[in-house]
């Protein structure tokens, strides 16, 4: 691996979730391939992937982990240092070499240290499709860190309007309300695994997941993490699927597939069906089943917004809406009023 003082353009990325880690590998393989690149991951990131040093020499030149665990949600001053200060000490150079700097997970404190330093940056919407819905990460992210979400959206982390966003890569339609000045920069998920060389598919999907799935199943079944973002209860979570499992899913050879952050069990609501043990983002869905399923039903997960030209969708929350606890039923939860059909942002 050549060394970090090449004189190849430096490119840096930055992600948080599943997803946006395969979008950062993507990006990287088809738009930077000859670029000197360096990833930003959260210090968790192992919890989910302890094989992420692998990354180094796979798809990145360097991978650096940030500390955010160890920055407290006390007030902003305190945010500001403690982000700044972990930044600076992470890196051995300016932010400012960077030819490229594309940030997923743009609500993130990190941001928030560019924003300071007044450098330019191109923001990822925070899962497919979701920046005409800017309501919904709000609604997540505010349900369990209130202060998190109110800095991020005084600078325009959630709806991705602060000035310093100079691009937004996401879904792009030919119309859409929100894009403010020609900034959108279409980049499916989807479109570039299917064009990706055959090899290079298979190492992407090889770090993740080492060997195919055997299955009989006829559908999958995506769940979400809705507990984990305090959206909902546990126990109300269950309730849901049970729901879905005693309705539409009564009659369904199910394989399961959870959310990477959805902590929650699954073999009790749902005897006999197959529980995907690996954890992979759900965009590589096509490709990880020696016989794949035909049909994937969710609720309302974002992952299939990348898997349309693969599966039959089935959406069973029917409303794009968040399920409320009164209504852990199956069918479209009557009565309830999303965060978008009120006041929403605190700005």
């Amino acid at each position: 691996m050549k060394p970090i003082s090449d004189n190849r353009p430096l490119v840096l990325y930055h992600g948080i979730s599943s997803y946006h880690l395969l979008e950062c590998i993507l990006h990287r393989l088809t738009r930077h391939p000859d670029a000197n690149a360096i990833l930003i991951l959260p210090d968790f990131i192992f919890e989910k992937y302890p094989q992420w040093k692998r990354l180094k020499g796979l798809f990145f030149d360097r991978v650096f982990l940030f500390p955010y665990g160890r920055i407290p949600h006390k007030n902003e001053t305190q945010i500001f240092s403690d982000t700044a200060r972990f930044a600076r000490k992470l890196f051995p150079f300016p932010l400012q070499n960077f030819s490229k700097i594309y940030v997923a997970g743009a609500h993130f404190y990190f941001s928030l240290y560019l924003i300071q330093e007044k450098i330019p940056f191109t923001a990822f919407e925070d899962a497919a499709g979701l920046y005409r819905c800017p309501f919904r990460l709000w609604e997540a992210l505010s349900a369990r860190f209130p202060l998190h979400a109110a800095l991020a959206d005084r600078y325009g982390l959630i709806d991705l309007s602060h000035p310093l966003i100079q691009k937004i890569i996401c879904l792009k339609e030919t119309k859409t309300p929100y894009d403010r000045g020609n900034r959108l920069e279409h980049f499916s998920v989807e479109e570039v695994l299917e064009n990706l060389p055959l090899k290079q598919r298979k190492k992407v999907i090889q770090f993740f997941l080492r060997k195919k799935i055997r299955t009989k199943a006829d559908g999958i079944l995506l769940t979400q993490q809705f507990s984990n973002q305090g959206l909902l209860g546990e126990e109300e979570q269950l309730s849901l699927y049970q729901s879905l499992f005693a309705g539409p899913l009564r009659k369904v050879s199910l394989i399961i597939k959870k959310h990477p952050d959805d902590p929650l069990h699954y073999n009790a609501i749902f005897p006999g069906a197959q529980v995907i043990r690996p954890v992979f983002p759900s965009e590589l869905l096509p490709y990880v089943f020696t016989k794949k399923p035909n049909t994937i039903y969710t609720w309302d997960s974002t992952g299939c917004e990348n898997l349309k030209n693969h599966f039959e969708i089935c959406r069973l929350g029917g409303d794009n809406s968040v399920p409320k606890p009164d209504y852990c039923q199956f069918g479209v939860p009557t009565g309830y009023r999303r965060a978008s059909e009120t006041k929403l942002f605190t700005k």
